[in-house]
Parts: structure tokens; sequence; C-alpha cells
């Protein structure tokens, strides 16, 4: 079982002794402690939302070897293994590494992964009248009903909405209905009481070329004043960082959870 250090703030704790769990909180593998000094931060609840490279769709599966790093979903705490709790898929996952590299990294003391991802979904399915916005809903919800703040909102989405797959549109106005989208879902984060920053990435890619046009769009959404700031561009990792052409071998997958560190540090 994870031992839970007593440095775990009061509201951790509590959290830990209130949730029923369905299994216990024990990895697959041995887990350690992994801070080598004074952690930046003690607890950090990250908020994963997207499409398949948010969800569990990498081609090799990761269980986290650190203690006090764990899956949050529908009020209870699980291990921190793939395939994740609250994402479709059955592979692996870029957050069950990232939230090693943090703890390694001393970025954290604990890491707490929220996810809220489907693959193959557009940016339209997200935002308030869309098929998935309940989603959100409810996972903010049962975080809120839990007593946990996030941290952290992480977005990897936008390959569905390449201008290939837009009906026709052009690569400017469908950057612009992007942008507008985003703006939506940014609002409505707000409105659901999650002051968090928020990170969208650059990420268009999927068995084929990268849509430049969508690309700017993203990086152009970051606002200093908003609170939203550019996570990784993660188009720039090519095929031979993914299995299928879309989706990331092991290599990629690592890589791609130290550029969410990298950006997330800056």
């Amino acid at each position: 079982m994870k031992f839970i250090f007593p440095t775990f703030s009061v509201l951790l704790l509590s959290v830990l002794l209130s949730c029923k769990t369905d299994a216990p909180l024990s990895p697959v593998s041995e887990t350690k402690f992994c801070n080598s000094g004074t952690a930046l931060h003690d607890t950090v609840v990250l908020l994963v939302m997207g499409q398949s490279n948010a969800a569990n769709s990498g081609q090799t599966l990761y269980f986290s070897h650190c203690d006090n790093t764990f899956n949050f979903y529908n009020g209870k705490l699980y291990p921190l293994h793939d395939p994740l709790k609250g994402a479709n898929g059955a592979g692996g996952s870029v957050w069950s590494r990232l939230a090693d590299k943090m703890m390694e990294q001393n970025f954290a003391h604990t890491v707490i992964v929220a996810p809220c991802a489907v693959g193959g979904t557009r940016i339209e399915q997200w935002i308030p009248g869309g098929d998935l916005n309940h989603l959100i809903s409810e996972t903010v919800s049962s975080l809120d009903t839990t007593g946990l703040k996030v941290s952290y909102i992480l977005w990897h989405q936008g390959e569905s909405n390449h201008v290939a797959l837009s009906g026709g549109l052009s690569a400017a106005q469908n950057a612009l209905n992007y942008t507008d989208n985003f703006h939506l879902l940014w609002q409505f984060m707000r409105g659901l009481g999650v002051s968090a920053p928020m990170y969208p990435a650059i990420a268009t890619r999927c068995a084929g070329d990268p849509d430049y046009a969508l690309e700017q769009a993203q990086r152009n959404l970051a606002n200093d004043s908003l609170g939203i700031f550019n996570g990784p561009n993660t188009d720039i990792l090519g095929n031979e960082f993914r299995y299928d052409n879309c989706h990331f071998n092991d290599t990629g997958l690592n890589l791609h959870a130290e550029m969410w560190l990298e950006a997330i540090r800056h």
C-alpha cells in the first residue's frame, strides 16, 4: 500500500480517509518515495481533458513507480496506472508518466490526476451544448464534493478539428471557429468555479500533416490576464514517435510528458 507521508495537507489526508475505493490503493509494481528534495508544491491536482492523445491511446501501458500519485475518478482515488479511469481507451497515458516526472523533479509532493478525455472528439462536443460537456461538470462537481481544488487544466485536443475534417471550411475560418469555441470552454470552466490556469496544447497532427492555421490559433490562445498559457507543441513529434502516425509510442509518450512539465514550469 502506498504510504502517505506526514507532509500531506490535512485536507488531502481527509480526502484519502473519506474516499471509498473499489480496489486497494496498491500499485501493480513496487512504488518508492521519488522526491529527492523539498517539493515546490505540496499537492497538485491535474484536470486533464481532450481527445485520444489525452486519453488512453498510447502504445504502452505505464505503472506509476512513485508514492503519492493517484487517479481520481467519481469521488474515489485509485492507483495511478494505465489505462486511467475517467478517459476511454485501453492503452497508455501521458498523464501517469507526467505525474512521476513531477515527483522526480520535486515539482510536487503529491499528484492527483483527474481525467476527462474521449478519443476522436471535436472541441464542439466539449463546450456548452455539446454531448460531452456534462462529463466536465460531473468531474469538477466530484472534485468539489471531495474537497479537491484543481491546480492545472491541461487540454490536448485539436486533431479532430483539422481543416481537412471541417466540412469545407477555409483554414482561416476553421481556426477562428476553434478560437471562439475554446473561449466558450474557458468561460464554462470559470463558471464552474475552476480558477486554475488552463494550458491548451498545440495539437493538430494525426495521420497526416499538421494544420498550420489551427496550430497558430492554438498558440494565440495564450493570454496571461485570462490565465491561459501555451501547452506543449506535440505536432513537432513526428511519426517516429507515433505507432500509427497519430498516437504516441513509448518514446513519444515520455517526450510528451516531459514537454508538459516544461510548459507548466514556465
